[in-house]
């Protein structure tokens, strides 16, 4: 270990800590992963969470690390040290002690993840982090789970596969009002659907919970499970759609969900042919759509429907 961390981390030496922005980061890159083995030791001691000189240590070495590790471009070397010190967090208390005060676990978890989770993008780093990213889902600090899930939205879009083995862990985040990981459910989806399929009913009932800009993401899911043909799995959900249909925003998508149904579950679809018929008379643009289903579930043909609601 460079010799100014062994100094300031072997004797907690505040004084002294300033003193690492001084050094190039290639002097010292060397050193980064020992030394966030030895933050993990000051950082699991008893009494860290009461001791300011020893916080305060560990957060400007973690900063230089972490600059050190970005500006060398070192962060597969480095990974599997850093990895471990995120890991270690989960094992204390992460919840804020007051209104604007974090946990001085959480502090050093989420300057962490955000040096670990800007390289969304490389897989061998996703592979290390993505197992621990979402424990961190379930351990009650709402800011880190908004930040990871941010992150992990982003990683669902280049390596999906890595969360799906973690499909359980987000649906059940999701549903306990974690909205933001409603992006990545289309994703992971196409790898493993059953842990959605066994919750779709709960899902749909979020939409009158849900923000108008949430609502697409999840119409979205929808859609991959109708091309899917799952006809045991959406026909609990069949009476939400249909409920959301006067919504402007969304009876576009929500139509062509139906419409997929309707090819080849049209039996699911019959109760609600009055509905359909009101959707078409009050929305001229929807025609169309309304007659494709109208058609498939009562055999009538598109023609004849546009008579009817003309």
């Amino acid at each position: 270990m460079h010799h100014l961390f062994g100094l300031v981390l072997g004797q907690k030496d505040l004084s002294r800590a300033g003193d690492l922005f001084s050094l190039d980061d290639a002097e010292i890159e060397g050193s980064l992963s020992e030394a966030l083995e030895q933050i993990k030791i000051i950082s699991s001691s008893p009494d860290y969470q009461t001791n300011d000189n020893d916080q305060a240590v560990v957060e400007i070495c973690i900063t230089r690390i972490t600059t050190a590790i970005r500006e060398t471009a070192s962060i597969e070397k480095h990974g599997k040290a850093l990895v471990a010190l995120w890991e270690s967090c989960l094992e204390h208390n992460l919840k804020p002690s007051g209104k604007d005060e974090d946990a001085p676990h959480a502090k050093i978890a989420s300057d962490i993840m955000s040096c670990i989770l800007q390289n969304y993008n490389q897989p061998p780093i996703m592979a290390l982090a993505v197992p621990v990213a979402v424990k961190f889902l379930q351990r009650g600090n709402k800011e880190l789970c908004r930040n990871m899930s941010s992150y992990l939205s982003l990683a669902a879009i280049t390596k999906a596969d890595l969360l799906a083995d973690h499909t359980d862990a987000i649906v059940k985040s999701v549903l306990q009002g974690n909205s933001m990981l409603l992006r990545v459910l289309p994703s992971v989806y196409e790898k493993r659907p059953q842990p959605i399929n066994n919750h779709l009913t709960e899902l749909v009932a979020l939409m009158s919970q849900l923000e108008q800009a949430e609502h697409h993401h999840l119409l979205r899911l929808f859609q991959i499970v109708a091309r899917r043909k799952q006809p045991e799995v959406l026909k609990e959900c069949i009476p939400f759609l249909i409920g959301h249909l006067r919504d402007p925003n969304h009876n576009d998508i929500i139509l062509n969900i139906l419409i997929e149904i309707s090819g080849y579950e049209p039996v699911t679809l019959t109760s609600f042919l009055p509905m359909l018929k009101e959707i078409g008379e009050s929305f001229p643009s929807l025609i169309g759509q309304t007659a494709k289903i109208y058609g498939a579930v009562g055999h009538v043909d598109e023609s004849i429907f546009r008579f009817i609601v003309e």
